[in-house]
Protein backbone atom coordinates (compact mmCIF):
# COMPACT_ATOMS: atom_id res chain seq x y z
CA UNK A 1 0.00 0.00 0.00
CA UNK A 2 0.96 3.65 -0.27
CA UNK A 3 2.93 5.86 2.10
CA UNK A 4 1.23 9.26 2.36
CA UNK A 5 2.69 12.40 3.94
CA UNK A 6 0.09 14.81 5.32
CA UNK A 7 1.26 18.30 6.28
CA UNK A 8 -1.16 20.51 8.21
CA UNK A 9 -0.87 22.73 11.26
CA UNK A 10 -4.17 21.38 12.66
CA UNK A 11 -3.56 18.25 14.77
CA UNK A 12 -7.18 17.10 14.47
CA UNK A 13 -6.99 17.18 10.68
CA UNK A 14 -3.77 15.18 10.75
CA UNK A 15 -5.31 12.61 13.11
CA UNK A 16 -8.45 12.23 11.01
CA UNK A 17 -6.54 11.86 7.74
CA UNK A 18 -4.06 9.41 9.27
CA UNK A 19 -6.80 7.20 10.66
CA UNK A 20 -8.78 7.29 7.42
CA UNK A 21 -5.90 6.16 5.23
CA UNK A 22 -4.77 3.64 7.85
CA UNK A 23 -8.16 1.94 7.67
CA UNK A 24 -7.51 1.41 3.97
CA UNK A 25 -4.09 -0.13 4.53
CA UNK A 26 -1.97 2.92 3.76
CA UNK A 27 0.79 4.30 5.95
CA UNK A 28 0.39 7.90 7.10
CA UNK A 29 3.25 10.22 7.93
CA UNK A 30 2.44 13.61 9.42
CA UNK A 31 4.12 16.95 9.79
CA UNK A 32 2.88 20.30 11.03
CA UNK A 33 5.50 22.66 9.59
CA UNK A 34 7.22 23.34 6.29
CA UNK A 35 10.50 22.12 7.78
CA UNK A 36 8.96 18.77 8.73
CA UNK A 37 7.39 18.46 5.29
CA UNK A 38 10.77 18.91 3.62
CA UNK A 39 12.62 16.64 6.05
CA UNK A 40 10.06 13.82 6.01
CA UNK A 41 9.66 14.05 2.26
CA UNK A 42 13.40 13.63 1.77
CA UNK A 43 13.98 10.94 4.40
CA UNK A 44 10.80 8.85 4.03
CA UNK A 45 10.21 9.15 0.28
CA UNK A 46 6.38 9.02 0.48
CA UNK A 47 4.33 8.01 -2.53
CA UNK A 48 2.16 11.15 -2.21
CA UNK A 49 2.27 14.42 -0.26
CA UNK A 50 -0.86 16.34 0.73
CA UNK A 51 -0.20 19.88 1.99
CA UNK A 52 -2.40 22.41 3.71
CA UNK A 53 -2.41 25.74 1.90
CA UNK A 54 -2.13 27.95 4.97
CA UNK A 55 0.74 27.12 7.28
CA UNK A 56 2.37 29.28 9.98
CA UNK A 57 5.05 31.44 8.39
CA UNK A 58 4.54 30.10 4.87
CA UNK A 59 2.02 28.58 2.49
CA UNK A 60 1.63 25.39 0.54
CA UNK A 61 2.73 26.97 -2.74
CA UNK A 62 6.11 27.89 -1.22
CA UNK A 63 6.45 24.37 0.22
CA UNK A 64 5.73 22.80 -3.18
CA UNK A 65 8.48 24.92 -4.73
CA UNK A 66 10.91 23.81 -2.02
CA UNK A 67 9.93 20.16 -2.50
CA UNK A 68 10.53 20.48 -6.23
CA UNK A 69 13.97 22.01 -5.59
CA UNK A 70 15.13 19.01 -3.50
CA UNK A 71 16.34 16.07 -5.63
CA UNK A 72 14.83 13.59 -3.12
CA UNK A 73 11.32 15.05 -3.43
CA UNK A 74 11.30 16.56 -6.91
CA UNK A 75 9.21 13.77 -8.45
CA UNK A 76 6.80 12.96 -5.59
CA UNK A 77 3.20 13.90 -6.49
CA UNK A 78 1.92 16.78 -4.35
CA UNK A 79 -1.67 17.86 -3.82
CA UNK A 80 -2.79 20.96 -1.96
CA UNK A 81 -5.52 20.92 0.69
CA UNK A 82 -7.45 24.15 1.14
CA UNK A 83 -10.58 25.33 2.90
CA UNK A 84 -10.75 28.31 0.54
CA UNK A 85 -12.29 27.72 -2.88
CA UNK A 86 -10.04 30.26 -4.62
CA UNK A 87 -10.71 30.55 -8.33
CA UNK A 88 -7.09 30.28 -9.47
CA UNK A 89 -5.84 27.81 -6.83
CA UNK A 90 -5.51 24.95 -9.32
CA UNK A 91 -3.36 27.02 -11.66
CA UNK A 92 -1.17 28.29 -8.79
CA UNK A 93 -0.57 24.75 -7.54
CA UNK A 94 0.27 23.46 -11.02
CA UNK A 95 2.57 26.42 -11.73
CA UNK A 96 4.50 25.62 -8.54
CA UNK A 97 4.87 21.98 -9.61
CA UNK A 98 1.95 20.33 -7.81
CA UNK A 99 -0.62 18.03 -9.33
CA UNK A 100 -3.79 19.75 -8.10
CA UNK A 101 -5.79 20.55 -5.03
CA UNK A 102 -8.58 19.20 -2.86
CA UNK A 103 -11.13 21.31 -1.06
CA UNK A 104 -11.59 20.88 2.69
CA UNK A 105 -13.48 19.29 4.31
CA UNK A 106 -12.24 16.28 2.42
CA UNK A 107 -14.64 13.57 1.41
CA UNK A 108 -12.81 10.46 2.62
CA UNK A 109 -14.07 8.29 -0.22
CA UNK A 110 -12.70 10.84 -2.69
CA UNK A 111 -9.41 10.97 -0.77
CA UNK A 112 -8.95 7.21 -1.16
CA UNK A 113 -9.71 7.49 -4.89
CA UNK A 114 -7.12 10.25 -5.22
CA UNK A 115 -4.53 8.14 -3.40
CA UNK A 116 -5.19 5.28 -5.85
CA UNK A 117 -4.81 7.67 -8.77
CA UNK A 118 -1.45 9.11 -7.69
CA UNK A 119 0.28 6.13 -6.09
CA UNK A 120 1.68 2.86 -7.42
CA UNK A 121 -0.54 -0.22 -7.22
Amino acid sequence: MAKILFVDDDPLTLEMLSKAVGLHGHTALTGNTAEKALALGASEQPDLILLDMNMPGTNGIAIIRQLRAQPETSLIPVLMLSASPEIDMESQVRAAGGQGYLLKPINLKHLIEVIREYTPS
